[in-house]
């Protein structure tokens, strides 16, 4: 353009400060330049009238030459300046290039020479090249503003990039919130920031995070989903705009917000997956209306934030769902150690035993118990219910039943002590079915009390013996009464205690295992050592249940009097 106008043109910020090089194309302005002091004295006469305030002002420069101001705006705020001229107004001034050839060590004929080859600027010239040079600016203004609009988009991608890639990193729920707080309060450039997470329990939007807010405000009073006419349409998919909290009605603190400084203020729902989670605010200290790059941004971030929100929830549960199953796990070694490992070694009596939970724990359990002058005890019982709680209880169960197996020498006053011991530490509907009988040193007799479980059953030769005879399950009321019965036993007969798993146990028909499956199960291995015999019941119920979920723990013990040698 100066080359086209045969004019000097620089471009300067808004302080003056040179942004290109001038470029001299008059003979005069050439001729000066050629030296260091008459280069040193263009660069000062253009930042001089780079930082004059008159638009379009002219001043005459060292040489005498006239220049021109023409500013750069955007949006009625300066950016810079065009500085166009350093050519002479008439004949006149090529007169007053005598003193100036001293100054700079030119020669004055050469200097008065370059003063004739640059022509005087007319009236239209002038006013066309500053015509030029405003179309120019507004060019360059133009540009500003798209390289403006450039660089916010591209920081909010840079935010909305490093939000996710802080969000991802991070699997601490208030870590997500009070992040995502200070960076949209960074980004946007707003005064500060809060989210609210609802509480679906109550309804209400309890405070999460907030950035650059005061503890009064933060602690102001509650937020309830129903109330609140602003976070209620945000709910609903609004983006809601506030444009000056002192006298929006939809605000429930409107008096504390102008203690905040706050003025206008955007709320948009954070949703994921098509569930609201709650919602998140910005505000301003000064009037403002939100632009439709602000609410995209905004509305970005609120999804983004969600998603986290709802990964770091997921987490916690999942760390929590560890924390129990290691819990569980740990409970159930504790529990299979209060199982015997092995069965106690007899005389005259084989013993075996198989427990298969459902869980990690369960309500079953069976026990020996070594009593004085040789006597063993062994006992079987189900605890009502499943998992932990049951296990505590038979825990509960097993520790009394030990307790007063060594001090009390009736059996049915033992199950006595067991039954209101239960009734004293448990709820109404908490109990449990227990069996409880003695071997003889000898294996000759077997004296028991059924506190309503399960009958175990005697085989000998081909009869099955129910032993039944005792009295209510456990745990039910503490006035029951129980009776005990002895039953003498001869070689080769075989006894088997199970719970109800085995004979309640379904298939895929609903179906159950039944009484007369397990008796011709125990038919079938009678003859089996007694470990093999319990192992088979096991898996003869698995077979007919095949893969349908087992629904109850499973325990059988089996006892069988050796045949003299």
């Amino acid at each position: 353009m100066a080359e086209l106008a045969r004019v000097s043109m620089t471009i300067c910020d808004r302080d003056g400060r040179l942004l290109t090089r001038p470029s001299c194309l008059e003979p005069v302005c050439r001729l000066l330049g050629a030296a260091e002091p008459g280069r040193a004295a263009c660069a000062a006469d253009i930042e001089s009238a780079a930082a004059a305030k008159e638009c379009c002002g002219e001043r005459t420069c060292h040489a005498g030459l006239a220049q021109f101001r023409v500013p750069i705006e955007l949006d009625g705020a300066p950016l810079g300046c065009i500085v166009v001229g350093h050519r002479p107004t008439g004949p006149a001034a090529a007169e007053k290039l005598g003193d100036t050839a001293p100054r700079y060590g030119l020669e004055a004929a050469d200097l008065a020479r370059a003063a004739e080859a640059t022509p005087p600027w007319t009236e239209s010239q002038r006013r066309a090249t500053l015509h030029c040079a405003s179309a120019l600016a507004r060019a360059i203004a133009q540009l500003c503003r798209q390289e403006q609009f450039i660089r916010h988009r591209v920081e909010e991608l840079t935010a909305m990039y490093d939000l996710a890639g802080l969000l991802s990193g991070t699997s601490d729920l208030q870590a997500v919130l009070d992040a995502t707080t200070r960076r949209v309060t960074e980004v946007m450039g707003v005064k500060a920031c809060l989210i609210r997470l609802l509480d679906e329990d109550t309804g209400e939007l309890v405070m999460k995070a907030g950035h650059n807010l005061s503890p009064e405000y933060i602690n102001k009073g509650p937020v309830v989903l129903g109330r609140n006419p602003i976070d209620d349409a945000a709910f609903a998919g609004e983006t809601v705009h506030i444009v000056d909290a002192a006298t929006d009605s939809r605000l429930l603190y409107p008096e504390e917000a102008v203690r905040e400084g706050i003025v206008s203020g955007l709320c948009t729902a954070m949703m994921h997956r098509g569930q609201t989670v709650g919602v998140i605010r910005v505000y301003t200290g000064e009037p403002h209306r939100f632009s439709a790059l602000e609410i995209s941004l905004l509305k970005a971030v609120a999804s983004t934030a969600a998603a986290a929100i709802a990964n770091a929830r997921l987490y916690a549960q999942r760390q929590e769902a560890l924390r129990y199953r290691q819990h569980l796990q740990y409970a159930g070694e504790i529990q299979r150690r209060m199982i015997p490992g092995q069965p106690p070694p007899h005389r005259y009596l084989d013993f075996a035993g198989v427990y298969a939970p459902r869980l990690e724990v369960g309500g079953d359990f069976y026990d020996f118990i070594d009593l004085p002058w040789g006597n063993v005890g062994v006992c079987i019982a189900d605890v009502v219910g499943k998992g932990i709680p049951a296990a505590l209880m038979m825990a509960s169960v097993r520790a009394a039943l030990r307790g007063h197996a060594h001090t009390i020498l009736e059996i049915n006053e033992i199950l006595a002590r067991v039954n209101r011991h239960l009734c004293r530490d448990t709820l109404t509907r908490e109990f449990a079915t227990l069996f409880y009988g003695v071997f003889s040193p000898d294996g000759g007799q077997l004296v028991y009390c059924n506190a309503g479980h399960s009958p175990p059953l005697l085989l000998r030769g081909d009869e099955f013996t129910r032993l039944e005879t005792g009295g209510m399950l456990i745990g039910v009321s503490s006035k029951a009464v129980y009776e005990r019965a002895s039953l003498a036993l001869h070689p080769g007969d075989l006894l088997v205690f199970y719970t109800d798993g085995v004979t309640e146990a379904l298939n895929f028909q609903g179906e159950a295992f039944g009484q007369q499956r397990l008796e011709a199960s125990i038919r079938h291995y009678r003859r089996e050592e007694t470990g093999t015999i319990a192992q088979q019941l096991l898996w003869d119920v698995r077979r007919f249940t095949g893969l349908a979920a087992q629904t109850d723990d499973i325990t059988v013990v089996v006892a069988r009097v050796r045949q003299p040698a």
